[in-house]
C-alpha cells in the first residue's frame, strides 16, 4: 500500500471519529485522538471488550497523549480498588461484632489428670514415685524420662491419675515436699493452661458446689464411718466410696480408698474442706478437695438427688431466735464430735482386730 492510500485511509477513519466529536486537530500531520477517546479505548481494553479501535500513531504528541490517558485510567482503577478494600475493611468489624464470640476449646479431661514431677533423686524409681503420689487418688500410669546412655532416669516424671481432683490435690500437697534426698517440684505440664478455670466451669456445669472429693481413706472403713466423722461440720446428704475391684476385694479391701461427700449447703462443704484436708484418720492423712467430675462415674450405683427443699412454713420467729444459739453450740461441739467420732471408729476397729486375734489363738 502506498503512502497516499494509507493517508487517505487514515483520513477516512479520522473523519468518522471527527463526526462523533471524538478527535481534535493538532499541529502535526493527521488527526490527534482526544484524551476522552483514549481513555474510552483504554477502559474498553481493560474490560476485555471484543473490539477496540486505537488510531495509528502519527506523531510523538499523539503517543504522549495516549500514554497520559492510559495512566489516567490506571489511576482510576487503582482508586476504585482502594475504595473497595476500605469498604470491606469497614464492614468486617461490624460483621464480627454481630457474630457470637466462640468459646476457646476446653482442655481434655485426660490432660487435667496429668502432673509433672521434677527434681527427682536418682535413688527414687518409678515405684517410689507411685507410692509417694498414691494417697491423692488412683494412678493410671507413671512415665519417667529414661537416659539409655547413663542407664538412669533423667530426674523427672509424669503421673497420670484417673480423676482431675486427684491431680489438683497432688500439686497442692506435693510441690516442694521432700522425696528421698531432694525437694521435688510438682506442677501442670506445659501444654495445660487455665486448669483452675476449666475445673471451676466443670463444677458449675455439673452442679457440684456441695460435693467434696475425699482420698486416702483407710480401706477397712465403711461409708457410715466416714459420714460420722464429716457430720461434725454439717448435714451430710450422701457419702459414697468407690467400690473395690475384684483383686482389691480379694485382699479384704472394702473400697478403693477415695469417695465423695455431699453437704446440704456449699458453706458447710467449704468449712469441712478447710478443716479436714490434713486430718489424720486412723494413721492416714485425708486428702480433701472440691469434686469436679460427676461422682456417678466412679461410683456406678450412685443416684444423685437434689438437696431436699427447706420447710418455709415453719415459724420464722422461733427459728430466728434459736439460730444464733444453735450455731454457737454446733461450732463449740464440732471439734469434740470430730475427735469422738474418730475415736469410736478406731476403738471399734481395734476391738474387732482383738476379737479376731483371740479367736485365732
Amino acid at each position: 500500500m502506498t503512502a497516499a492510500s494509507s493517508n487517505s485511509g487514515d483520513d477516512v477513519s479520522c473523519s468518522n471519529w471527527e463526526q462523533n466529536g471524538e478527535i481534535c486537530r493538532g499541529s502535526g500531520y493527521g488527526k490527534v485522538v482526544s484524551v476522552a477517546a483514549a481513555a474510552a479505548a483504554a477502559a474498553a481494553a481493560a474490560q476485555q471488550l471484543p473490539f477496540c479501535f486505537v488510531p495509528p500513531f502519527t506523531s510523538l504528541e499523539q503517543r504522549a497523549k495516549l500514554d497520559s490517558a492510559k495512566r489516567f485510567v490506571t489511576e482510576l482503577n487503582i482508586r476504585a480498588v482502594i475504595a473497595k478494600q476500605a469498604t470491606l475493611q469497614m464492614q468486617q468489624p461490624q460483621a464480627q461484632a454481630q457474630q457470637p464470640q466462640a468459646k476457646p476449646p476446653r482442655q481434655p479431661i485426660t490432660m487435667l489428670c496429668r502432673i509433672y514431677v521434677g527434681n527427682i533423686g536418682y535413688d527414687i524409681d518409678e515405684d517410689g514415685v507411685r507410692v509417694a503420689f498414691s494417697p491423692f487418688g488412683s494412678i493410671k500410669a507413671v512415665e519417667m524420662g529414661w537416659d539409655a546412655t547413663r542407664t538412669k532416669h533423667k530426674g523427672f516424671a509424669f503421673v497420670e491419675y484417673e480423676l482431675p481432683e486427684a491431680a489438683a490435690l497432688a500439686i497442692a500437697g506435693m510441690n516442694g515436699a521432700p522425696l528421698g534426698m531432694r525437694s521435688i517440684r510438682v506442677s501442670r505440664p506445659n501444654n495445660v493452661t487455665d486448669a483452675s478455670q476449666v475445673i471451676d466451669e466443670m463444677i458449675k456445669e455439673s452442679d457440684l458446689q456441695n460435693w467434696l472429693y475425699v482420698a486416702n481413706v483407710r480401706r477397712d472403713l465403711s461409708e457410715g464411718d466416714l459420714r460420722l466423722v464429716f457430720e461434725a461440720f454439717g448435714s451430710v446428704l450422701q457419702c459414697v466410696l468407690a467400690p473395690a475391684t475384684e483383686a482389691e476385694a480379694a485382699n479384704g479391701d472394702k473400697h478403693r480408698g477415695f469417695g465423695y461427700l455431699q453437704y446440704e449447703t456449699a458453706q458447710e462443704a467449704t468449712e469441712s474442706m478447710k478443716n479436714m484436708k490434713t486430718f489424720d484418720l486412723g494413721g492416714q492423712v485425708l486428702r480433701v478437695g472440691r469434686a469436679a467430675t460427676a461422682p456417678e462415674k466412679s461410683v456406678p450405683h450412685l443416684l444423685r438427688e437434689p438437696p431436699p427443699p427447706k420447710n418455709n412454713n415453719a415459724d420464722q420467729s422461733e427459728s430466728s431466735s434459736t439460730t444464733a444459739t444453735n450455731f454457737q453450740t454446733e461450732a463449740e461441739s464440732a471439734a469434740c464430735s470430730l475427735k469422738s467420732g474418730a475415736a469410736q471408729i478406731l476403738s471399734a476397729n481395734n476391738s474387732v482386730a482383738q476379737g479376731n486375734g483371740d479367736s485365732g489363738s
